[in-house]
């Protein structure tokens, strides 16, 4: 379960780049532009845009909850938890297109945050999303494709994966490794 400063935070990022696209965008084109965000996010500044689980699907990464969010927005499902009510307001889905019909609340994104969105999106906004899918296909997502095939209710993507896969430095990824250490002994008491 997502805490609410997480859902606002996921929720911020995804109208952002939602907005940067007046006609929508597809939902390929917009996972990817997250991920290779995050991915930079994280091998320069060793944290997270969004505290959010990256699946390795057949089309590339996807981000779980805004997926299934967007799944849900799409089915037109009412049995919705508020969590999903409250992150697809202002959303709208036509044909797997996503459009946006609000602003981004942007004190929720750090500088560094829409730094690293702004490059993404300018990396990504021409090209089709077909080739985007298949560059996302970097080595986070093999190994995780992998481990699918021996358990295939496992296709998270590791926020170390994730970084390696953007050639993050071994200084980099020793900060990744600590603070997340770090962090599951602050959730879980001493």
């Amino acid at each position: 379960m997502k805490s609410k400063d997480d859902l606002l935070k996921i929720r911020a990022t995804v109208l952002y780049i939602l907005n940067k696209f007046p006609e929508g965008v597809d939902y390929i084109k917009l996972f990817k532009i997250i991920y290779f965000a995050q991915q930079r996010h994280l091998s320069t500044y060793g944290r997270v845009i969004i505290n959010e689980t990256f699946h390795a699907k057949q089309h590339g990464p996807v981000p779980s909850f805004a997926y299934n969010a967007f799944l849900a927005l799409e089915n037109k499902n009412n049995q919705n938890s508020d969590d999903v009510q409250t992150f697809i307001s202002g959303i709208e889905i036509k044909n797997k297109i996503v459009f946006s019909q609000i602003e981004p609340d942007l004190d929720e994104l750090s500088v560094s945050d829409i730094k690293c969105l702004d490059y993404s999106f300018e990396k990504c906004k021409d090209k089709k999303s077909y080739l985007l899918s298949k560059k996302s296909h970097d080595a986070a997502w093999l190994s995780a494709s992998k481990s699918r095939m021996v358990d295939p209710e496992n296709d998270r993507m590791t926020i170390l994966e994730i970084a390696k896969a953007d050639n993050a430095t071994d200084g980099m990824l020793d900060y990744i490794r600590n603070m997340h250490i770090l962090n599951i002994s602050l959730k879980g008491g001493c």
